[in-house]
């Protein structure tokens, strides 16, 4: 990673992965927030000091300097639509503020609680072990309230507070701004033309709005908000992150068990180079390194132990796995999506999107493929993709620098083997 550091990676577009990395792409953009919906759920973040600091709020003597920003996917450009059957998005949020003299830990997250009744467009809200969730129509905003740690203090760290139904009230140390820091400088953002080919294949599809406002928030406070764009979006580490969050929200949908957390994947997922063979190489690159991790715990007995880069170097680990079956529920699927992706290389076009269909859902993969086919009209699906050659007549995703005749596949081997991980 450090020769790349500072440094466009030029990613190609259908170099040795035919047609998949189109579909991967379109997969991908299929699953993002449209620019009304960013503005939406960023002006939602803007209402959240205003609101607690209302007279009627016990808080709001505590919240005139408040610091309210994203965290999760939200601040590092990987925000999907979360819900296996629906499109709802689940963003985060923290509040930092101090707590209040002789209040307890349950005390912050029950007034928090309290003082978010009547928020803006909200439907109902959940006082969780650690955030007060806020529901809107298809979407989901968790608030986590942190206290900052005392200045001097590096990079926002704090402490969150802990306070399940049953069980002893904790604060945990947390810095996810300083781990959205350390992810930003770990991504390395692809070529300016593989961009321009990103947006146009963006423009194409059009994604639809889903967050819908009343009467309460006005339009027009929306729409003259600029439309959050966060540049890591496009690189390909981050859109191998957004696939694999999709894959692993339909596999756990129907599951007592609980998924992995999003956090350790993003930080496996940065930790993954790019992958000069193409997106489809990328996720199968990441696949294999998550396999690879939780293989060697489950063999050599050693917990997962991810920690966040940045001070006070919190364990991201330290709710998942609670077993090994769910660290062998996790590598049989990581098994399965690497597996797909090579049958998909060589399979015909029904069969790609029966691939798809399994992997990241019907809607998804059809609307992917539809916007696709949409944007070059006159293609039959026939003519439009072959076994093995992919989209044979798409020239509007690829530049004459980036068509070249490649290999058929360049994909990293599927050695599903322990050992111990590399220093």
């Amino acid at each position: 990673m450090e020769e790349l550091e500072g440094k466009e990676f030029e990613m190609p577009l259908d170099d040795t992965a035919p047609g998949l990395d189109a579909l991967l792409l379109g997969t991908a953009l299929e699953l993002e927030l449209s620019d009304r919906d960013h503005r939406v759920s960023e002006k939602r973040y803007q209402l959240i000091p205003a609101h607690l600091q209302r007279t009627a709020s016990r808080l709001s003597p505590y919240i005139g300097d408040a610091l309210v920003y994203a965290q999760g996917s939200r601040a590092i450009g990987a925000t999907i639509i979360d819900g296996a059957t629906d499109d709802r998005f689940d963003l985060d949020a923290i509040l930092e503020f101090r707590r209040p003299r002789g209040w307890s830990i349950s005390d912050v997250l029950d007034e928090l609680f309290a003082a978010f009744k009547g928020f803006p467009d909200v439907q109902e809200i959940e006082r969780c072990t650690r955030c007060i969730q806020l529901k809107f129509a298809f979407m989901h905003l968790d608030v986590t309230p942190m206290d900052p740690y005392r200045e001097p203090r590096p990079l926002r760290c704090g402490v969150i507070y802990h306070s399940p139904d049953d069980g002893d009230d904790l604060l945990f140390p947390a810095n996810p701004y300083g781990f959205a820091d350390w992810f930003r400088k770990q991504i390395v953002l692809p070529s300016r033309a593989f961009r321009d080919h990103v947006m146009a294949m963006r423009s194409n599809m059009g994604n639809k709005d889903r967050l819908v406002t009343n009467s309460i928030m006005a339009d027009s406070d929306i729409d003259a908000l600029p439309a959050p764009r966060n540049p890591l979006r496009d690189a390909s580490q981050v859109i191998a992150l957004k696939l694999m969050k999709r894959y692993l929200n339909l596999r756990y949908a129907k599951r007592s068990l609980r998924r992995p957390i999003s956090i350790y994947l993003s930080k496996i997922a940065a930790l993954v180079p790019p992958n000069e063979n193409g997106l489809c190489a990328q996720l199968e690159s990441y696949a294999l390194d998550l396999e690879r991790r939780v293989h060697t715990s489950m063999v050599t007995g050693v917990p997962l132990d991810e920690k966040n880069p940045a001070p006070p170097h919190e364990d991201f680990n330290d709710r998942w796995p609670t077993s090994n079956e769910d660290l062998r529920v996790f590598r049989d699927d990581l098994r399965h999506l690497v597996a797909e992706l090579a049958r998909a290389r060589s399979s015909n076009f029904t069969d790609v999107r029966k691939v798809f269909d399994d992997l990241f859902g019907e809607r998804v993969s059809e609307k992917a493929v539809r916007s696709y086919l949409d944007s070059h009209r006159g293609l039959s699906i026939p003519s439009a993709f072959e076994p093995a050659k992919g989209f044979v007549a798409a020239p509007a995703l690829l530049t004459p620098a980036a068509a070249k005749a490649a290999p058929i596949s360049k994909a990293p081997a599927h050695h599903f083997h322990s050992g111990r991980l590399p220093k």
